[in-house]
């Protein structure tokens, strides 16, 4: 008998020996197997719960934000219901008070000072001189932007490098 057939029978003899291996082998695989998915089918239901619970919690606090904003709406109906005219010259006679008339307002005049017209609009026209001229362009924008970008890039590196390129301490 030659080595070979001396290894192989050795191998064969300690298979048949030994059939308890295989069957090891076997119920670890299938339990290596169950432990995996168990952990990931916990890792999912972790996961999920994780979601669900979010989910309720957004819902809840969108439901808060919908009655804080219908609370908002009513108490901006009250505060316009409160400043209308009609309910303020209710409220101001009730305290005491009434409509001026014309021999109840008195005129103070005063020396040395100009008549001045005083006009009032609903929407008063400003002055030209005062509003300035809108004349920029995107190209013009855009440079003025990327050259303020570059100098505080340049103000950067000069205090974190110095002038010369070597690091501050």
């Amino acid at each position: 008998m030659t080595q070979r057939q001396r290894s192989d029978n050795w191998f064969n003899q300690a298979l048949r020996q030994a059939p308890w291996r295989t069957q090891t082998q076997a119920t670890t695989l299938v339990m290596a197997t169950v432990i995996m998915v168990v952990v990931i089918g916990t890792l999912y239901l972790a996961q999920a719960s994780r979601t669900s619970a979010t989910g309720r919690r957004l819902q809840n606090l969108e439901a808060e934000r919908q009655v804080l904003e219908q609370q908002n709406a009513q108490l901006r109906a009250e505060i316009a219901a409160l400043q209308s005219v009609p309910r303020l010259i209710a409220e101001a006679e009730r305290q005491g008070f009434r409509m001026a008339e014309a021999k109840d307002v008195e005129y103070l005049k005063v020396d040395h000072v100009s008549q001045v017209l005083v006009t009032t609009s609903a929407s008063p026209v400003p002055d030209k001189d005062l509003v300035p001229v809108y004349d920029e362009t995107l190209g013009s924008w855009l440079t003025r932007q990327i050259t303020t970008w570059y100098g505080q890039l340049d103000q950067f590196f000069d205090a974190t490098f110095g002038t010369d390129g070597t690091p501050e301490p």
